[in-house]
Formats: C-alpha cells, sequence, structure tokens
C-alpha cells in the first residue's frame, strides 16, 4: 500500500509473501519455526498521554471522554457509540485513575499484546508479558507511562534519558530489576532471578503480567473484563 491508493494503514505488520515470510508469524496461529524460541512482551499503561501538551485534559470528566473516544484520533480508530461502555468498565477496573488516564488507557488497550500473548502461549517455549506502569516526574506527571519509555529502563539507560525519566535513583532501581531480569531472559529463556518478585510465564487462563514500577507485582490479567468492552 502506498500513499496514493487512498488506503490509510494502520500499523506496521510482517508482509507475508510465501516464500522468504511463509504465513504470519502470531496470526492466527503462531508459525512453527519460533516454536522453542521463549518470548517476553511489554507495553506501556500510556502509549499516547492526551495531555502531555495540553494540561486542561487533567481536568476532564468522564462524560467528556466518552465523547473524545467516540472519534477517531491519529491511529486510534474511535470507538463510537461503543465509547461509554468503554469508559465506565475500565474506570470500574482502576478506580483509582483519573478520567484522562482512562482515555488513555483505552487508547492505548491492550487487545493486540494480549493476542500476541495468546497465540505465542500455545508453543512448548514460554511467553512472559509484562505491562510498563512507572510514570516519570516530568510536565507534572503529565507524560505518564508513554510509548516506549521501558526501553530505557531495559537497557540501564534511565540515567542518559534524562527527557524520559528525570534521571536519579528512583528510575534507576527500577531499572536494575529490569535489566538484570532481560539479561537472565536473554542467557537462559527465564527472566526471573533479576530482582523482581517471581515471574510465571504467561496463560491464557490467567493472563498472568509482570506489572512494572516502582513497586513492582504480577496480577492476573487486570484489565480482562474492561478488554471485553472494547469493540472486536
Amino acid at each position: 500500500m502506498g500513499p496514493g491508493d487512498g488506503i490509510m494503514r494502520r500499523g506496521f505488520n510482517p508482509s507475508v509473501d510465501g516464500f522468504f515470510l511463509p504465513q504470519h508469524p502470531y496470526h492466527p496461529e503462531p508459525a512453527p519455526t519460533a516454536a522453542e524460541v521463549p518470548m517476553l512482551i511489554c507495553s506501556t499503561f500510556n502509549e499516547m498521554s492526551p495531555s502531555r501538551t495540553d494540561s486542561s485534559l487533567e481536568n476532564l470528566t468522564l462524560e467528556e471522554v466518552k465523547a473524545r473516544l467516540k472519534e477517531r484520533m491519529g491511529w486510534f480508530p474511535g470507538l463510537g457509540e461503543n465509547a461509554a461502555v468503554a469508559v465506565d468498565a475500565y474506570a470500574k477496573a482502576f478506580p483509582d485513575k483519573k478520567p484522562v488516564e482512562i482515555w488513555s488507557m483505552i487508547s492505548s488497550n491492550r487487545k493486540n499484546t494480549i493476542a500476541l500473548a495468546d497465540a505465542k502461549s500455545k508453543q512448548p517455549a514460554p511467553v512472559y508479558l509484562a505491562w510498563f506502569g512507572w510514570q516519570p516526574p516530568l510536565f507534572d506527571n503529565r507524560m505518564r507511562a508513554f510509548h516506549c519509555l521501558d526501553i530505557c529502563f531495559w537497557f540501564y539507560n534511565t540515567d542518559l534519558m534524562l527527557t524520559h525519566t528525570g534521571g536519579g535513583s528512583r528510575p534507576r532501581e527500577l531499572s536494575v530489576k529490569m535489566a538484570n531480569s532481560l539479561l537472565n531472559f536473554m542467557k537462559t529463556g527465564d527472566p526471573n532471578g533479576g530482582g523482581l518478585p517471581e515471574w510465571p510465564r504467561y496463560t491464557t487462563e490467567n493472563g498472568e503480567t509482570m506489572i512494572l514500577d516502582d513497586v513492582s507485582e504480577v496480577k492476573n490479567d487486570p484489565d480482562r473484563e474492561a478488554r471485553k468492552a472494547l469493540p472486536a
């Protein structure tokens, strides 16, 4: 697809040509070529933080969020009449989150992440799932756990990425644990032993998810009921 074909491409995906790539790696079924290769998946709570450059959005109500989520915004297709149900579901699952954070979590939802984890979990090699929720103390805390913020933590670069973390001991403490866990995973296929809590392999039944934050913990699919409210 090109810019002149009238089609808006959503996302970046493997291109199956039947020769170099005989089938999609994980859709609808996982390809056998990686059946024995462990996988670690991580996404962030707030891929897109709406109030990052507009502080007035911090004061939105849930009703205003419902209205905004009806419409397409960038890559997010909009939920139409499903917006109200989705907002109520996420607000119920995450009662400590502000309306603007609910907006962010819905537009950054984990549907594709879970689909990938579910597909990989059918294979012999384990898959480990993480959800990064650490929020930087920048722009009056409006940046939140944005797209790719976790990368500098995995690679022990939080003191270099001051624009992302603010630097200092707080992000570094989490980074040490994440980087050591990633190193263990690269060596053995198992991230345990790096300083994070005991990290079980992901299963579709339980949805085991490592929540990465100042105090990390494993939760069983914390947004499962909320995701059910999203359109198929």
